[in-house]
């Protein structure tokens, strides 16, 4: 009697075993149509708004220019989510530094729709790079400057 209990057991528990799972047995619940990238263009100049002095020194980001581009860049391809919005155009970035030469504050010209979502992400970037100007002197005295980039931002979308 244990042997044909023992026997049961054993030719039924390999029954299952046998089993392949083909690729069309297999469901996702997500399904992606087309998927969108954003891209920029960052090789606007850097301006400086005048400032109104005899003896003016504006303000210089450590390394220079083509090192904030680049630190703008690799922050703003970590940030930007490219599913909420599309944008195609130039865009001015331009940011406020105060008399110690950090961040003050920022605006992004023009406005588009589902602009809000663009400012947060640009504004995530900007936060994370933890922007430190030497600041702009009029006369030797640090003061408040404001600096303006460009970005031509381009949006493609692709079928899969």
């Amino acid at each position: 009697m244990k042997n044909i209990v023992f026997f049961l057991i054993f030719a039924f528990s390999f029954s299952n075993a046998q089993y392949v799972i083909e690729d069309n047995d297999i469901s996702e619940n997500v399904k992606e149509f087309g998927k969108q990238s954003v891209s920029y263009d960052l090789n606007y100049p850097m301006e400086f708004y005048r400032l109104q002095c005899d003896n003016a020194v504006y303000a210089q980001f450590p390394g220079g220019e083509n090192a904030f581009k680049q630190k703008l860049f690799f922050y703003m391809k970590s940030d930007i989510e490219s599913s909420f919005y599309s944008v195609n155009g130039t865009f001015e970035l331009i940011i406020f530094l105060n008399k110690s030469g950090n961040m003050q504050s920022f605006m992004l010209n023009p406005e588009v729709q589902n602009s809000y979502l663009l400012k947060r992400d640009v504004e995530t970037a900007l936060r994370k790079m933890n922007l430190k100007f030497t600041p702009a002197t009029c006369n030797g005295t640090p003061i408040e400057s404001k600096i303006r980039q460009k970005i031509n931002f381009r949006t493609d979308n692709f079928d899969i």
